[in-house]
């Protein structure tokens, strides 16, 4: 079998569990393909790598996806409503080819004239979107359980699977630490609707406060970077630059005492699920997380971790102010640390661990007559 992945960006970590099946389970899976559909970001990708063979690649992959009809392959599609390329994939679809459509998308109200939907065009495409979940898409996959609920109206062929993490690299550190210090740890793209500003804020509020046993670390890319390389001389912050290897990235996890991740909503936006969610909990880290959809799916409020209910839009001092409280609650109170931690860890092994979402792929993936 051949997985031909088609995707706006290029988010291999969303397809971890194929990749798992790929190279552990020898044999089913022969050859995994990614393919950039979006035109914007292929030329985007292709001039941030001064290489036009990544645009040339991607473009005959498409090409050639559509003109031939390949019977060992299963093209898994991960693309975001309304985009105007699901006109693309209506044909592949209709040429026979077997299509599951991947989704983090919670809300498909296709009747809410003003409904929220990532991409917006003059034209409307909502038609082909209905006509593509409802006809051409063979299984639907969600990574949370609002959009599998929601998409059930338009297929009867929908699964949940969340987001994965191997729990045999993101684990809890072994032997008892010590040191006089509490790690406050980000790991995640450095931009405003991760909350950056307000976590900056956050520090100043511990200098102010002369607790010194607090730090936080960012770990993460992205155009405010150099704000926070500013201030790491100025506040109980480090910067550890962008970290790609699991294992060296495990480490840090290892090293840290609680995770934050204060995202806010935009007009198109929110925290749809947060990978590094699972990473943290599955090291043994409780977490401290805005109350958007997708970590409210996970965490248990007060038992493997805290939301963070305050809408910066409305009150940003209240939002700086409770992610601080929460912090400092978790930081005075080690017991409470190791008890959300080892329920979080517990937690992962049941739902989120990559052996387990291997195994429902597969489940998927053979029901395909190949």
């Amino acid at each position: 079998m051949i997985i031909r992945i088609f995707h706006e960006y290029g988010a291999s970590r969303h397809f971890y569990p194929l990749y798992y099946i790929q190279h552990r389970m020898l044999g089913f899976i022969n050859k995994i393909e990614e393919i950039i559909f979006d035109p914007l970001c292929l030329l985007k990708k292709s001039i941030n790598r001064i290489n036009i063979n990544v645009l040339k690649k991607n473009i005959e992959l498409l090409s050639k996806s559509l003109s031939l009809v390949e019977e060992n392959i299963v093209n898994i599609v991960g693309i975001a409503p309304l985009h105007y390329f699901i006109v693309y994939f209506n044909k592949l679809a209709k040429k026979g080819s077997k299509i599951v459509y991947f989704t983090s998308w919670p809300y498909w109200d296709f009747d809410d004239k003003y409904g929220r939907w990532v991409h917006r065009y003059p034209i409307n495409f909502k038609e082909k979107w209905k006509e593509f979940l409802s006809n051409y898409a063979d299984r639907i996959v969600c990574v949370n359980k609002y959009g599998y609920y929601s998409l059930q109206k338009y297929s009867s062929n929908v699964y949940w699977i969340p987001h994965s993490v191997d729990a045999s690299i993101f684990k809890p550190a072994t032997g008892r630490r010590i040191r006089d210090r509490v790690i406050v740890l980000f790991v995640g793209r450095l931009v405003r609707s991760k909350g950056i500003f307000e976590l900056l804020e956050v520090a100043k509020k511990i200098k102010k406060s002369n607790l010194r046993n607090l730090e936080i670390w960012f770990v993460g890319n992205g155009i405010y970077k150099y704000l926070v390389k500013m201030y790491e001389h100025k506040l109980p912050v480090r910067y550890l630059g962008y970290i790609k290897n699991e294992k060296k990235l495990a480490k840090i996890y290892s090293c840290a005492d609680i995770l934050v991740l204060p995202s806010k909503y935009t007009r198109n936006w929110e925290e749809l699920f947060g990978i590094v969610i699972i990473e943290a909990m599955s090291s043994g880290l409780p977490v401290i997380v805005s109350n958007h959809v997708g970590p409210r799916e996970i965490i248990n409020n007060n038992y493997d971790g805290f939301l963070i209910y305050a809408d910066p839009s409305k009150n940003r001092k209240l939002f700086v102010d409770e992610i601080y409280k929460k912090i400092i609650t978790l930081a005075e109170d080690e017991k409470l640390r190791n008890i959300m931690g080892r329920r979080g860890r517990q937690k992962v092994l049941k739902f989120y661990d990559v052996k387990i979402n291997a195994k429902k792929w597969m489940e998927i993936l053979k029901n395909f007559e190949l």
